[in-house]
């Protein structure tokens, strides 16, 4: 399974973010999945993608803008795409992978969330989108979604489009159910 993390390309130093990163990249390995990301070695992104690298059986997919390019110089993967707008950076993510997991992050992270939750809305992917809410780190966020929920200015159903977990374990329990129900 190919598996998107977005999330902060920039260090923390509050250590749940860290260790929700660190989880997710130790989930990836043990279940042999692969890792699409933006190709950043740094914050929770580059948590991630130094577990994952180490391991001999799962991929590594780079997916970067063209201003930063030269992140890729120093990492090592199996693919890379190169694009020149986020939009371009955006449909490349979704379209190489089968599940979208984000972590805390900055406006990019936020951009990237509701991109997956608008085009699944409007059926451009079915993939399951996992939003996992470190320490209600997304609370702000989530409570301006309800917002437009009960201003009807978006129908509540699409709530279904994606699932927020309160912790690693709720979402790897959710990506354990996602891999045996669509890829066994």
């Amino acid at each position: 399974m190919n598996i998107f993390v977005g999330c902060s390309a920039r260090d923390t130093h509050y250590q749940p973010y860290n260790e929700v990163a660190q989880k997710l990249g130790e989930f990836i390995v043990e279940h042999k999945h692969n890792l699409v990301f933006g190709g950043c070695e740094c914050g929770l992104m580059g948590q991630v993608y130094q577990v994952v690298v180490n391991s001999k059986d799962s991929k590594i997919t780079a997916i970067q803008a063209k201003a930063y390019q030269e992140q890729l110089e120093t990492l090592v993967f199996d693919e890379a795409f190169v694009l020149d707008t986020v939009n371009e950076r955006k449909n490349t993510y979704i379209k190489h992978a089968d599940v979208l997991v984000f972590l805390p992050g900055g406006i990019g992270t936020i951009d990237e969330i509701l991109t997956a939750i608008e085009t699944r809305r409007n059926h451009e992917h079915n993939l399951p989108i996992i939003i996992i809410n470190v320490d209600n780190y997304f609370a702000p966020f989530l409570k301006m979604m309800d917002v437009i929920y009960q201003e009807g200015f978006a129908d509540i159903k699409d709530k279904e489009c994606y699932f927020v977990a309160s912790s690693i374990e709720e979402a790897k329990e959710y990506l354990q159910n996602v891999e045996t129900n669509c890829f066994h």
